[in-house]
This record gives structure tokens, sequence and C-alpha cells, in this order.
């Protein structure tokens, strides 16, 4: 019981990094003001202590003590790089409502945290179409209350939903798991 709720804890915090790096397209600003409203609680807010964007190459980097909100969930690193579709940076149309985020890497000192559970790692990738999240760092953990999992790579398809988590050199996988607290009101389990 105690593995499955772990598993499920993983599972929630990967899925958080997906859903809040997801497949977010720029808004027009002519969008309705219900939808706009709507949309409030989703947008995501990026602050950092320097910007730097590669207009052609269609990608901007958040440099220095990086923070990303999104409703309850926070991202925090030393950088973080959104790089757009190619196809659509190359349209001279500059059409910014069809422009799509390809991948989001977030570099450095790398902390997710929504509700209870927590994912710390050198580095976090997710590719946007083939929707693959990587956690990558020789010390990579993802836990919630007292368990955790610590590994080199954790890797999420979601598509496919499969989860592998994996080892280099002397580094092996990693899992702490609290066994489930008993009912104190019926002592017929103890």
């Amino acid at each position: 019981m105690g593995k499955q709720r772990l598993f499920i804890g993983v599972l929630q915090v990967l899925i958080m990094l997906t859903v809040f790096t997801g497949t977010h397209t720029a808004a027009a600003e002519s969008e309705a003001i219900e939808a706009n409203n709507a949309n409030k609680n989703n947008r995501i807010q990026i602050t950092s202590d320097k910007l730097s964007a590669a207009v052609d190459a269609g990608e901007i980097e958040f440099i220095g003590n990086v923070k990303a909100t999104q409703a309850g969930a926070v991202i925090t690193s030393d950088r973080l790089k959104i790089i757009y579709d190619p196809d659509a940076i190359k349209n001279k149309t500059r059409d910014i409502e069809n422009v799509t985020i390809e991948k989001i890497i977030a570099n450095g000192n790398v902390k997710i945290v929504t509700d209870n559970l927590i994912a710390e790692t050198d580095r976090a990738e997710y590719t946007i179409k083939s929707k693959v999240l990587a956690l990558l760092g020789e010390h990579s953990k993802v836990s919630q209350g007292g368990n955790s999992i610590t590994g080199t790579k954790f890797t999420l398809h979601r598509i496919e939903g499969k989860l592998t988590v994996e080892s280099s050199g002397e580094n092996r996988i990693k899992a702490i798991l609290q066994p489930v607290a008993r009912d104190k009101q019926n002592p017929s389990q103890k």
C-alpha cells in the first residue's frame, strides 16, 4: 500500500510539471472577457534577474533566481528556457495565436513544489509533442511527506503512462517508504 501511494505521489509531481509546462500557446489580447477570467488561474508568472531572447531562433531564457508560478505550483531554478516551434517561428507572418511551445528546460537547482509534493533535480526537460518529461541529475529526488525516491534520471512518458527511474555508477536508486498509519480508533487492526 505504501509503495502504491509513493508511486502515485511521484506521478502527481511529474504530471503537475507537465500540466504546468503543458501545451501553452501564446494568448491573443482579443480573447473574450469570460475566457480571460477563466485563464487567470492558468496563467504562468515568471520572474528572474535577466531575460535573453533569440527571436529568430524562437528561444526565450530566464536567467538567475527564476521563479515560475501557476495556481498552487512553483518551479524555481537558475535558468528556464522556453523553445518555440521552429516551423511557426519561420512563418514570417508571426501569427502569435499559432506559435506553440516545443520544449521547456529548467537548469540548475531545479525545485518543483505543489501541495505537499516536491521534486528536486539539476535539470528538468519537457518536450510538448512527445509529452516526455525528464528529471536529470545525480541526486534527483521526488518526495511526499516521509516518502521519497532518489535516482539520476526520472522519465515520464505521459502518452504511455510509463515512469522509469534510473541510476548511474554508485548512485543507485533509493526509495524511502513510510508505512501507512493504522486507525487508532479500531484496536482490532493492531
